[in-house]
């Protein structure tokens, strides 16, 4: 476990031995099938999330109860920290597998939070990973007020390679802030 938490985690920023072990007592790998939940709205928060293997979507029901897909978590992705994903430590999204199976390294958030204070490395994983997702939602929301479909799609395919064709449009078309139709249409129009 201690390898596979070294792994996943040294992406971002890299974690020592010594870390990971202090994880390892915090952390297990969990497989999930397609349309399973790591969680969902209301929610208490429990658990922090890195992506294995899989494709896992983040997303909000908007005021007509429709979903509204505001992030993707493909193979190697750490999931938008529980600080980010929650208000007064529930959930204010969904988190859903959308691949056929997914694997998960799940950690427990309070025995994290706990032992970030006395590991600076951890601090520094936690600390790029929030500015990561940062980053990544101010510039969507720059490309969604300015952008047409054509540089929406663009950016999609340029943020994340292939997955246009491994995940259904609809979660997409959610995710640019266009309608299926105009997506198909722009799709039609270009190379893949």
């Amino acid at each position: 476990m201690k390898e596979v938490i070294q792994k996943a985690l040294s992406v971002y920023s890299p974690i020592t031995d010594a870390t990971a072990a202090l994880l390892s007592g915090a952390a297990e790998i969990v497989n999930f099938s397609a349309d399973e939940f790591l969680e969902q709205e209301n929610n208490v928060i429990r658990n922090e999330f890195v992506v294995l293997e899989g494709i896992v979507r983040g997303y909000l029901l908007n005021s007509e109860g429709e979903d509204v897909t505001v992030n993707f978590y493909v193979s190697g992705n750490a999931v938008t920290p529980a600080i980010m994903r929650g208000v007064n430590n529930r959930s204010i999204y969904n988190l859903q597998v959308i691949s056929g199976k997914a694997s998960i390294l799940v950690f427990n958030n309070m025995r994290m939070e706990d032992l970030m204070p006395y590991n600076a490395d951890l601090q520094q994983f936690g600390n790029t990973i929030v500015m990561l997702d940062s980053m990544r939602r101010v510039e969507k929301e720059v490309l969604l007020l300015k952008e047409t479909a054509r540089g929406k799609l663009d950016w999609f395919r340029k943020i994340y390679p292939g997955l246009e064709n491994e995940i259904q449009h609809y979660y997409i078309a959610s995710y640019l802030g266009i309608t299926p139709t105009s997506l198909s249409r722009v799709r039609g129009t270009s190379a893949v």
